[in-house]
């Protein structure tokens, strides 16, 4: 497997087609695997797309310390800088659309336009777990009927995924419940052993300082992103738990449109990929009308 050593640490990495540079950014408790068997393949149809495990997370190096979103756009911007892509469009999820934001503000030349699916921002909000935490337990039970046997203390980052992935499993329709689980399984891990993803999580959380510098806005303030002059979309499913993140980007981003997607939640590139790539698809109308503030 592909990896660099960037600013001292082993990035793990993944390239894909060809065209104009794609850039995926995956969020907290997720890796490469977010978007690579089924967003980046279409995407790969017409541009040169390549993805990364944000340190601490997948097969990159777990350093102690950097995991602010300033500091994770700079491992963005040394593997651009590796590669030798000069300029990308950057597609990116819950807290990776901070760490894309926090690139477009140091280094603007490198970004071409920016996508933001269901971003969470520090500076716009705390973070969100499930919706009733009460119902964990039953949600726990539901899972184990689908063979989703899950471990009690699941961190509460990835309880609001299981959660979603019911409602969107007990939707049905369009090989949802197929995709769904299959997307579960890895996360969930074998009876009696926690998933890689898991053990993971539990080390960064546990070894760095990475639970703290997570939710630690320094360097990308309210300042800083009203400063940013990328073109912006901000596309947000419908039940997302982040809207304190979307209005807030909207009052400060010069140049931003907004999406929503219906009928979807905060992970929606995984469980609903078809609605990312359409909303990928949807032409930008002119500046005026886009970009205008509301």
């Amino acid at each position: 497997m592909p990896r660099a050593v960037l600013r001292g640490h082993l990035i793990h990495y993944q390239q894909i087609g060809r065209g104009s540079d794609v850039v995926l950014i995956h969020g907290l408790f997720c890796n490469i695997a977010f978007w690579w068997f089924r967003v980046a393949p279409k995407l790969a149809e017409r541009y040169r797309v390549t993805a990364l495990d944000l340190r601490g997370h997948g097969f990159s190096a777990m350093p102690n310390g950097g995991y602010r979103a300033v500091d994770l756009s700079e491992d963005v911007a040394a593997l651009m800088q590796h590669l030798g892509i000069a300029r990308a469009h950057l597609i990116a999820h819950s807290f990776g659309g901070a760490v894309a934001l926090a690139l477009a503000a140091t280094h603007p030349e490198m970004v071409t336009r920016i996508t933001l699916a269901d971003a969470w921002v520090p500076a716009m909000q705390a973070l969100s777990t499930t919706q009733d935490e009460g119902a964990w337990p039953q949600i726990q039970a539901r899972l184990r009927e689908r063979g989703i046997d899950l471990p009690v203390d699941l961190p509460k980052v990835a309880q609001g995924f299981f959660e979603e992935l019911l409602a969107t499993d007990e939707g049905g329709g369009n090989g949802v419940r197929n995709a769904g689980m299959l997307a579960a399984m890895p996360l969930a891990g074998e009876p009696g052993r926690p998933s890689r993803t898991l053990r993971r999580w539990r080390e960064l959380m546990a070894r760095t300082s990475a639970h703290r510098e997570v939710h630690d806005p320094a360097g990308l303030g309210k300042a800083q992103l009203q400063a940013i002059e990328t073109p912006v979309d901000l596309v947000f499913g419908a039940r997302s738990r982040f809207f304190k993140s979307r209005d807030g980007l909207a009052e400060l981003l010069p140049q931003r449109r907004l999406m929503t997607v219906p009928e979807v939640g905060h992970f929606f590139p995984l469980l609903r990929p078809d609605a990312l790539l359409h909303a990928l698809e949807t032409e930008r109308p002119s500046a005026s009308s886009a970009f205008a503030k509301t």
